[in-house]
């Protein structure tokens, strides 16, 4: 179970996204008219999982009530992550009055257009049917691991300072999960949350308004949008989404009402996250023992998913069983109204179309 978690949550590491618009030369300089767009700049840092694909990436967002655009650059900073990611950049610009996205890939100086919805994929000829070949059932795991139990508290801890021109008050969030086997042998999760709030003023809140403003004109285009913008996120989205393939593969639908005191909690929360540090682990011995059975693929050799569920299953160096198994930096640079050239939502000149009707 916990072998298949920590690939999910590996994957999900490789795919984060987490900004840099195409650069003009001098001699194109932009003439096009500058407007209010409410611009957000933040900053992403992770050690990996055990030291295992770290990554650092900026994320900046120009959002206006009928138009957004989102710059990422994302780039491995570990010997492995490094050869195996390298560095991406990419933008995705969606126009409500056009009803159009268009997503470039700055490396190949190209882009693809398609509706708000999404592009409809070419119709292949379906494969002709084979009869299945005989296999052999795959054994099910007779290690299954439950809740037992889980808390979540918030506690402000008075201290105070000055973080990219927000001034902050620090908050510290504590979430725990105690996981048991059959054998009542338990794994206890930790997430520690150290959180750095700034009171939302005036400029902040005229950012945050045209953001809001997008998010309804989007959901009255779209089936459904996603908006949380009201309440403060203590996990961001990233961190999120890997915590989230963890325990996706532990919890059930049963399971998944033990959190809902988190949601009370979070009532305790003053003001916006402008710096979140995140530290994630995990002690104890459930299913050690199946665990250490799936280190080993069946032909004796050993993958990289394996190297990372021997993580949980054997004995490291002192200095590795100190450090948190998963650790995740935001930083929020900068969020404000400033004035945008209106060339920052459409494709770059120069830039060709690949997907041509």
């Amino acid at each position: 179970m916990l072998r298949n978690a920590v690939y999910g949550l590996v994957l999900t590491v490789a795919m984060a996204g987490c900004s840099s618009l195409p650069m003009m030369t001098k001699e194109e300089q932009d003439t096009t008219p500058q407007k209010p767009t409410a611009v957000l700049e933040t900053h992403v840092t992770s050690d990996g999982i055990k030291g295992f694909f770290p990554f650092e990436g900026t994320s900046k967002t120009y959002t206006r009530a009928d138009m957004h655009r989102d710059d990422t650059a994302f780039k491995g900073t570990g010997t492995v992550t490094r050869f195996f990611v390298g560095t991406n950049s990419t933008a995705r610009i969606e126009r409500l009055d056009r009803k159009l996205v268009w997503t470039l890939d700055v490396k190949e100086k190209t882009y693809t257009e398609c509706p708000l919805k999404g592009c409809v994929g070419p119709v292949t000829q379906a494969p002709q049917e084979k009869k299945p070949e005989k296999q052999d059932k795959p054994r099910e795991s007779d290690c299954k691991l439950k809740i037992a139990s889980t808390s979540f508290t918030v506690k402000p801890t008075g201290q105070k300072k000055a973080i990219n021109g927000f001034d902050t008050d620090e908050y510290q969030a504590v979430w725990l999960i105690t996981l048991q086997d059959p054998q009542a042998r338990k794994t206890v999760s930790t997430l520690n949350v150290d959180l750095w709030t700034t009171p939302a003023t005036p400029a902040l809140k005229e950012a945050m308004a045209v953001e809001q403003a997008y998010a309804r004109s989007l959901g009255s285009n779209m089936t459904a949008v996603a908006t949380n913008n009201e309440k403060t996120q203590v996990v961001p989205a990233e961190a999120a989404k890997m915590i989230n393939a963890y325990l996706a593969t532990l919890m059930s639908t049963s399971d998944k009402s033990a959190f809902l005191n988190a949601g009370k909690q979070l009532e305790k929360i003053k003001g916006y996250p402008v710096l979140t540090q995140l530290e994630w682990d995990l002690k104890g011995d459930a299913c050690a023992e199946k665990q250490a059975d799936a280190g080993s693929s069946s032909n004796g050799s050993k993958d990289l998913m394996s190297s990372v569920t021997d993580l949980f299953t054997s004995k490291k160096s002192d200095d590795m069983a100190s450090k948190p198994i998963f650790s995740f930096t935001s930083e929020v640079k900068s969020h404000k109204i400033e004035a945008v050239h209106d060339s920052v939502f459409s494709p770059p000149k120069g830039y060709a179309l690949a997907n041509p009707k």
